[in-house]
């Protein structure tokens, strides 16, 4: 006769600590020499809840929410004083860690939002709220694909569509958790417009509007609400000039300070940013100091105009011969529907 449940050994080693999840729980690269393969395992701290069992909640969702777009677990198992989660390890890391060594392009902005949307409209299928939606959830597969990860704050939903995560992330907070103790599958899609606002503009600017909430050390609650009620964090109109009006529009939408008001449902994200024009797809931008500077690949050259102060240089760099001047974009004071026509030539 078969026996009810069957104890075994799985044996791994924890190589380098690559991240923390809050202060329970630490990321580890690893190795599993049964597999012959290189994990990532999350360690979770048994003391960190009353009820141990609860901690294996974030891999039977996992476990529950297999689609190609969302990071899928290898196993779970435990000892006296944790439990490890094991999880496929990315050489190349999360968004996050992409968005510190340089700006998106928006093809790359459309591309990773429509990947990962995919997976969260999958769990949201299944009725589950995730809580946690921000560049550093979001891996990139060796295939260069977004895929959606970290489940430790997901929750189901009750009869009434609505649920309650145990904690949350105060940079990551829409209006409504200032006056509800409850919240729908809308708290994701504003999550969702932080997320893209945070790809456009990068992510030192949002931390550093955030910052400004954060007077000699202490975090200033009752301001940064109203600001998150009257729309004002984050800012609006801190766009780079490439930025397409379509995009910015589908962010705004998903950051309105009424749940009501966002999107109903993720999969309407990815339809609004589906029509936005070719031309502006693949500008590469950077900002060096007062410098702004956007590049593209054009018939086998590249095409470029910095702005330093107002004044602006283009030019046209051919793979072979001598680079040119693009003259009539050469501009003292170079306006924005300037730079604009500049983009889509």
């Amino acid at each position: 006769m078969l026996s009810v449940n069957t104890v075994a050994e799985i044996e791994f080693e924890l190589r380098e600590e690559i991240g923390q999840e809050g202060r329970n729980s630490k990321v580890f690269r690893s190795f599993d020499q049964a597999l012959d393969a290189e994990l990532v395992i999350k360690r979770v701290n048994k003391n960190s809840v009353a009820d141990a069992d609860a901690l294996f909640d974030e891999a039977r969702l996992l476990y529950k929410s297999t689609h190609p777009y969302v990071v899928p677990i290898n196993y779970a198992c435990q000892d006296n004083d944790f439990i490890y989660l094991a999880m496929p390890y990315f050489p190349d890391g999360s968004l996050a860690q992409l968005m510190e060594q340089r700006f998106l392009t928006v093809r790359e902005i459309i591309k990773f939002t429509c990947q990962f949307v995919s997976g969260l409209h999958n769990i949201h299928s299944k009725g589950l709220i995730h809580f946690d939606i921000k560049p550093d959830n979001i891996l990139l597969s060796h295939r260069g694909e977004a895929l959606l990860s970290d489940f430790g704050l997901a929750k189901h939903t009750n009869s009434l569509g609505l649920a309650r995560p145990n904690q949350m992330y105060v940079k990551q907070q829409p209006p409504e958790c200032f006056s509800a103790n409850e919240y729908t599958t809308a708290f994701d899609v504003y999550q969702v417009g932080l997320t893209l606002y945070r790809m456009c503009v990068g992510n030192e600017e949002f931390n550093r509007q955030f910052m400004s909430y954060v007077v000699a050390d202490t975090f200033d609650r009752a301001r940064f609400a109203n600001a998150l009620r009257s729309e004002a964090f984050p800012n609006r109109t801190a766009y780079p000039e490439h930025i397409p009006e379509k995009l910015k529009q589908t962010i705004t939408k998903c950051l309105k300070s009424s749940p009501d008001n966002r999107f109903t449902a993720v999969l309407e994200i990815t339809n609004a940013l589906s029509s936005i024009d070719e031309k502006l797809l693949d500008w590469q931008f950077e900002l060096n100091g007062n410098q702004k500077k956007w590049s593209k690949e054009f018939n086998g050259a590249i095409k470029y105009i910095a702005i330093d102060n107002g004044n602006s240089i283009a030019k046209r760099v051919p793979s072979t011969g001598k680079e040119t001047n693009i003259n009539q974009y050469c501009i003292n004071n170079i306006g924005v529907r300037d730079l604009k026509r500049f983009f889509k030539i």
